[in-house]
C-alpha cells in the first residue's frame, strides 16, 4: 500500500469548519464547480469523500466521472488559510444515515465559526441547507496538496508529494 500522503495537520485542518469548494473540468477544459458540504477521511487516509448537493452539482459530477480528475479547496474563513487537493479514481455513491450525521456536524461547526465572524446564524444555516435525499458522495484518491493559503507559499506542494 502506498503510504498515506495526507499528514496529520492535513487531516485535522480539512475536516474543521473550512469552506469547501470543489471543481473539475469537462473534456474542453470548461470548469464546473460547487459547494462541498462535508470532508470525510478514510483510516488510512487513501480515499476523500467530499459530500455535495446533487441538483447544483449536475455539470460537476458530470465532469468528476468523465475526466476521472477533482480538485477540492477548504478554506477556513477566520484566517483564510487554505489546502488544495487533487485527486483521481473518482466514484459516486448515495449518501449514508452515517454520511448525513457527519454532514449535519460539519453543518453545526461552520455555522458556530463564521458566527464568531460576526455573520448571522440564519445566514449559516441558510447557505449550508440540505435534505437528506439531495447528498451524493464523491470519493477520490488525493495525489498532490497544495498550500493555497494567499501570499508567497501560495502553490506550494505539501506533504508527501514533493518532486
Amino acid at each position: 500500500m502506498t503510504p498515506a500522503l495526507l499528514s496529520d495537520s492535513t487531516v485535522a485542518f480539512i475536516q474543521r469548519e473550512v469552506a469547501i469548494d470543489v471543481a473539475s473540468c469537462s473534456s474542453d477544459l470548461r470548469p464546473s464547480a460547487c459547494r462541498g458540504f462535508a470532508c470525510r477521511v478514510s483510516p488510512d487516509r487513501q480515499r476523500l469523500t467530499i459530500f455535495v448537493r446533487r441538483g447544483e452539482a449536475g455539470q460537476l459530477l458530470q465532469d468528476v466521472l468523465g475526466q476521472d480528475v477533482i480538485a477540492v479547496v477548504f478554506c477556513l474563513p477566520a484566517t483564510e488559510t487554505a489546502i488544495q487537493i487533487k485527486g483521481r479514481q473518482v466514484s459516486l455513491s448515495a449518501a449514508s444515515t452515517s454520511d448525513i450525521a457527519c454532514v449535519e456536524a460539519y453543518r453545526n461547526a461552520f455555522v458556530d465559526g463564521i458566527v464568531r465572524l460576526g455573520h448571522r446564524r440564519e445566514f449559516g444555516l441558510s447557505s449550508m441547507a440540505f435534505e437528506a435525499g439531495q447528498l451524493v458522495a464523491l470519493s477520490f484518491t488525493p495525489e498532490l496538496v497544495f498550500e493555497q493559503t494567499p501570499g508567497p507559499m501560495a502553490g506550494n506542494r505539501l506533504g508527501g508529494n514533493q518532486p
